[in-house]
């Protein structure tokens, strides 16, 4: 889970830096007054960041803790 979230966010961030760099006009177009695109996607990025860690502490108290429970249980 580690390697794919780690993924996602490498993509998601480097392709929002590679999309400023190389495609200036397209994220400078302006969406409303004072709002671009380069904003709203930047605005998705950090959105994004929270769903992945929201989605990545769902996960791991679901499956992470249960085995941690699991393991540290005493039988007598």
């Amino acid at each position: 889970m580690a390697i794919a979230l780690s993924a996602w966010m490498i993509v998601l961030y480097f392709g929002f830096i590679l999309l400023i760099a190389f495609d200036k006009e397209a994220m400078g177009r302006p969406i409303a007054p004072g709002l671009s695109l380069g904003i709203i996607l930047g605005a998705a990025v950090i959105v994004l960041t929270w769903f992945t860690t929201w989605f990545y502490v769902t996960w791991a108290n679901k499956n992470v803790d249960a085995e941690v429970i699991r393991q540290n249980r005493v039988t007598p």
